[in-house]
């Protein structure tokens, strides 16, 4: 008896963990301060030299980009043919816009290979 009560305290406890962890409340990255702050030329010239260094460095960390704002959709923006970034919401930014400097704060999620460039999501404009 005091066996199974032991196991079944252990699957209860692990059960919780677990729940706990898969269903953790989500980051906000606009609230949070940003580790890194560079230009998206710089950002994406550490990736493209040193992938594996430059992942575990940037990936899933807050950061603000810096750059001339290159390509404009729906809901995300490309700065330097360098940053692309993707939006929660409509970021507002017209046409008129392009090749004007821009600062984003957002979660970088990787560098893709074949479009050479760094990805953010959640991302905001900062000026």
């Amino acid at each position: 008896m005091k066996k199974l009560l032991i196991a079944i305290l252990i699957i209860g406890i692990t059960a919780f963990i677990g729940y706990k962890y898969l269903y953790q409340s989500h980051r906000d990255i606009q609230g949070e301060k940003a580790e890194f702050t560079l230009g998206a030329t710089e950002l994406v010239r550490e990736f493209f030299e040193s992938s594996d260094i430059s992942s575990k460095k940037y990936v899933n960390k807050t950061i603000i980009v810096h750059g001339k704002l290159t390509e404009i959709e729906d809901n995300s923006l490309l700065l330097n043919d360098a940053v692309y970034s993707t939006f929660d919401t409509n970021h507002n930014v017209s046409v008129s816009s392009l090749n004007s400097d821009f600062t984003i704060k957002g979660r970088c999620i990787g560098y893709d290979e074949l479009l050479e460039v760094v990805k953010f999501d959640q991302a905001s404009i900062i000026k």
